[in-house]
């Protein structure tokens, strides 16, 4: 009875320590006494969580409270639309650099997001045959316009934002499915964690497609490689390839190909072809 306790106190601990970081996103310094409040936990066990994160590199302490260690993408948070405009290059680089990930007669699961739009509009024009399963219905149009791919849009609720459908109905259709491939976006990538994202939601969305998938892999803007956010979507080791919009730093690049990370960038494309 007491070790059922135990975990369920384990699983309530983490639960809170993600609400925790997710409350900081904007930066701000949160009092101590603030979040036991919000929590309804005691100053001693919120001084743990502040510990246990700041031990993992996630926040630190300040006079009066803590605030997050790195600038958190709050880009992530803001619609389809105005995101299509924030860092557009950058981005249109990212699915560029993405392109050669797939080839004919490949069944690939594309993930929401500006990056992976710009990456669709690519794919279509590039004439490639491929057996494409989305959740974003802005996604599903565009490839569809493709007389060479075949489109599978994944049902659930609608998010108003991204345009993107998500809820248990897309989970438990993804758990029925296998994908040669999956490439995802991120809001931002730690070194030392992984890539991450700005809501649980992405969490399970991650973990269910690197099950189903024979690969995974990233197509994101370097600006990202700065920033954090609240959930560890996926570590490096279970990703492949990382695509961006260029060379990352010496440090980054050494730490990805460590743990096993590709880097594509449009540079590499033009060198070999």
């Amino acid at each position: 009875m007491s070790r059922t306790r135990n975990k369920g106190g384990a699983a309530i601990g983490v639960a809170r320590r993600q609400c925790i970081l997710a409350l900081l996103t904007r930066g701000e310094v949160i009092a101590v006494g603030d979040l036991a409040e919000r929590f309804r936990a005691s100053r001693e066990t919120i001084r743990r969580d502040i510990r246990s994160l700041e031990q993992e590199g996630l926040l630190r302490r300040v006079h009066g409270g803590v605030q997050p260690l790195r600038t958190i993408d709050l880009t992530a948070r803001r619609p389809s639309v105005e995101l299509l405009n924030v860092d557009r290059d950058a981005k249109m680089a990212a699915a560029k650099a993405a392109l050669p990930l797939c080839s004919d007669d490949m069944t690939v699961f594309l993930d929401g997001g500006s990056t992976l739009l710009f990456l669709a509009e690519a794919l279509a024009e590039s004439g490639k045959a491929l057996n494409v399963t989305t959740h974003m219905i802005n996604i599903a149009a565009v490839m569809a316009e493709s007389p060479n791919c075949t489109v599978t849009l994944i049902g659930g609720i609608v998010n108003r934002k991204n345009y993107s459908l998500g809820g248990p109905e897309v989970i438990r259709s993804l758990q029925e499915r296998l994908f040669d491939l999956t490439i995802m976006g991120g809001s931002a990538l730690n070194l030392d964690f992984g890539f991450l994202g700005p809501s649980r939601a992405h969490v399970d969305l991650a973990h269910v497609l690197a099950e189903r998938s024979s690969r995974v892999a990233f197509a994101m803007d370097r600006g990202k490689l700065d920033r954090s956010d609240a959930h560890i979507m996926l570590p490096l080791a279970r990703v492949s390839t990382l695509a961006t919009d260029g060379d990352p730093t010496e440090e980054q690049r050494a730490r990805l190909e460590g743990a096993g990370v590709t880097i594509l960038t449009p540079e590499m494309l033009a060198w070999t072809g």
